[in-house]
This record gives structure tokens, C-alpha cells and sequence, in this order.
């Protein structure tokens, strides 16, 4: 049971923080892991103590984050064990973008009753700097905002879709291992991961005008480090 809830929850950050997997490191403790890929995210970087600073939140505020991280992860849970019932690796790829999603929407509707403003904007200024141009470029305010054409958006659509697969084969087999031959994996997938998001960050840059790369820059606001 425990080896099942590892891979569930593996396959949940794949999604949930595939541009910060890298981050986490192998030997750290398992909460610390988990924390690390969960950071792209909205709850899972509300989670991260230098956002929280960073964001100026009082204790009243990550209160009330917690409780809403505890809740969608409990939906999450539920929603996530179907999947393993779905043979066709491409169709659980499209049930996990689509509850991915849906996790994602009801956090920002929450988050609104909790943050001020100011503070959201921000949040979502990080993030995008989390997420980069391979997953930013596909959000519809993203790309509303840089005026991306019709064909600018389906090579960025290619480009986040080949990444995810990417890294999906990256991981493809760590469930069944054990626990010390999961951390050297991880840490060997890691690695690999890394350089699959930095030439397509280079990919989907590369689809960009020097306008639009400009504005791109200007909407992540000042660079915040982990």
C-alpha cells in the first residue's frame, strides 16, 4: 500500500511541479522531497516557507492555506487512484492534465478569499518564473497577454506535450523499485530531467518575437530565488 501511494503521489508532482523536480534532492527526508515537487503548483508553492516571506502572509493566512492544501489533496488522492485503471498511457496522461487542471482552478478560486491582491500577483509572478516559457506560453492569460498567434500557440502545445511525455519516460519504472534503488533512480532521472526542461525552455523561447520575449520578461516580475 505504501509503495502504491509513492507512485500516486509521484505521478501527482510530475504534474503538479515538473518544471522544480529537479530541486528535489535524493538524499533529503521524504516530507522535504514531496515539498520540492510540489512547488509549481499554487499550493504547493503557497506551502514553500520563502514564498510565504516573500508574499509577506501572516499566520492567519497559512493557516487557511493549509487547510485548503489538505482538502485538495484529499480530493486529489480519491480522484488520482482511478487512474491506475486506465491502461492507455496516453489517455491517463490526458485524465491527469484534466484533474491537474481542475485542482489548479479550484485553488486559484480559494486563494482569492485568503490573499489580498498584491500578494496574488505575486504568487503568480513566481510561479510563471517556476514554470517557465514551456508551461507558461500555454496559459490562456499568458498567451492573451504576449498576442501569441494561432500557429505560436500550437508549437508551444507540442512543445509542453513532448516535454511531459519526456518526462514521464524519464520516471517510467520507479514504482516498482524499492526504496534504495528508487533514490538512486530518482536522483539519475533527476539529472536527466533537467537538461529535458532546459533545451525545451530554449525551444519554446525560440518560438517567441524579440517583443514578446521582452514583455514575457517583464511579466515574471523581479526574479525571486528558493
Amino acid at each position: 500500500m505504501i509503495r502504491v501511494r509513492s507512485s500516486m503521489l509521484l505521478m501527482v508532482a510530475l504534474l503538479l511541479g515538473a518544471p522544480l523536480l529537479q530541486a528535489a534532492q535524493p538524499q533529503a527526508p521524504r516530507s522535504s522531497r514531496r515539498g520540492a515537487m510540489m512547488r509549481g503548483s499554487i499550493i504547493g508553492l503557497l506551502s514553500v516557507e520563502a514564498v510565504q516571506k516573500e508574499l509577506k502572509l501572516s499566520d492567519d493566512q497559512v493557516a487557511k492555506i493549509r487547510e485548503i492544501g489538505q482538502k485538495l489533496r484529499a480530493e486529489s488522492r480519491e480522484q488520482y487512484a482511478g487512474l491506475r485503471d486506465i491502461e492507455d498511457a496516453q489517455k491517463r496522461r490526458a485524465k491527469m492534465t484534466e484533474l491537474r487542471d481542475q485542482a489548479d482552478q479550484k485553488a486559484r478560486e480559494q486563494i482569492r478569499e485568503v490573499l489580498q491582491r498584491e500578494q496574488i500577483m505575486r504568487l503568480y509572478q513566481i510561479r510563471l518564473q517556476v514554470r517557465g516559457a514551456v508551461y507558461g506560453l500555454n496559459n490562456r492569460y499568458v498567451a492573451g497577454r504576449l498576442e501569441l498567434t494561432d500557429e505560436q500557440k500550437k508549437k508551444a502545445a507540442e512543445i509542453e506535450k513532448a516535454t511531459t511525455e519526456k518526462v514521464f519516460a524519464a520516471y517510467r519504472g520507479l514504482r516498482d523499485l524499492g526504496d534504495e534503488q528508487r533514490r538512486q533512480a530518482f536522483a539519475e532521472a533527476r539529472e536527466k530531467i533537467g537538461k529535458i526542461h532546459a533545451d525545451a525552455e530554449k525551444q519554446a523561447l525560440g518560438l517567441l518575437t524579440a517583443e514578446q520575449k521582452e514583455a514575457f520578461e517583464k511579466m515574471k516580475g523581479e526574479k525571486f530565488e528558493f
